[in-house]
């Protein structure tokens, strides 16, 4: 019998709090194309990186004195959201409460996009878990209502090559039973455990590997985030290019705001201040 995968990523989320500004202009340096800035109602504003079937989202605080999105200001700067994609919201939320998993309200919500000069607004609706149900970031569920107005060639083509998301890396004090918890939510199952203990729940095209403090040290070293005393937290994001060469060259550039290093034959950047770090995946490589 076959493997079954885990649900279609949607999108992976850096949380730069007050620094938004700062982030899209690193992430511009190092050869990424963002969208123009955009702002929810409930006070929160975002820069998006588009891929091909999904997406990287920086998200911010805004600095003008209005209102101040609660879980992003009670939230670390950080690798902070793993969001899986989905049809039908309303589905997921009646699958997962009747699983007893611990559900915020079903959450319907827009933002404004211009393009082209003209105004358009973008929905979506998601289902959350209750703050304390992960303790590495939030893990939600995203259905897009507008998809057109988000994956548009203008901004799926990066001179760094980026094509999509190659998965996110958990680490954990308890990787088995976090392993498992990842694997209950997203569809998926535990694969066995690699060659350094690594525990792997495979999607379509992404992985999410779980993996101990100790594996995750030994692998990167100096790049590594701060654990800021949580039990799990959000390691790194795997990114997929066509041409190592390009991301190679934006990083000759980059300046102080990263700190950067071959590991495993890949670039891995960690992103100064915002406690971030990227490892950028060649081809088909897996994660």
């Amino acid at each position: 019998m076959a493997t079954p995968q885990a649900m279609p990523l949607d999108h992976l989320v850096i949380n730069t709090r007050f620094a938004t500004d700062r982030a899209a202009q690193l992430f511009a340096a190092l050869g990424f194309t963002l969208t123009p800035r955009g702002r929810h109602a409930m006070g929160s504003v975002n820069h998006l990186m588009v891929f091909q079937d999904d997406y990287l989202e920086l998200i911010g605080l805004p600095t003008d004195g209005g209102k101040l999105r609660e879980e992003v200001l009670n939230n670390p700067a950080g690798i902070d959201g793993l969001v899986f994609s989905t049809g039908d919201a309303d589905a997921v939320h009646r699958d997962l409460t009747a699983r007893g998993e611990a559900l915020q309200p079903l959450h319907a919500f827009s933002r404004p996009v211009e393009i082209d000069g003209a105004s358009f607004e973008a929905g979506f609706r998601t289902v959350r878990f209750q703050a304390d149900q992960f303790a590495a970031g939030r893990v939600y569920f995203c259905q897009h209502l507008t998809p057109q107005l988000i994956w548009r060639e203008p901004w799926q083509t990066h001179a760094n090559t980026v094509t999509g998301l190659a998965g996110l890396l958990v680490v954990s004090e308890r990787p088995q039973d976090d392993a498992l918890r990842y694997a209950q939510v997203a569809g998926g199952a535990v694969g066995a455990p690699g060659e350094h203990g690594e525990l792997r729940i495979s999607g379509a095209r992404y992985a999410i590997v779980v993996t101990s403090p100790e594996d995750y040290a030994r692998r990167y070293g100096d790049l590594a985030c701060d654990a800021l005393g949580r039990s799990s937290f959000f390691g790194a994001i795997g990114l997929r290019l066509r041409d190592p060469r390009a991301i190679a060259r934006a990083l000759a550039s980059a300046g102080d705001g990263v700190r950067h290093r071959e590991v495993e034959g890949r670039s891995a950047v960690h992103l100064t201040g915002f406690n971030s770090l990227l490892d950028f995946i060649d081809g088909n490589d897996s994660f």
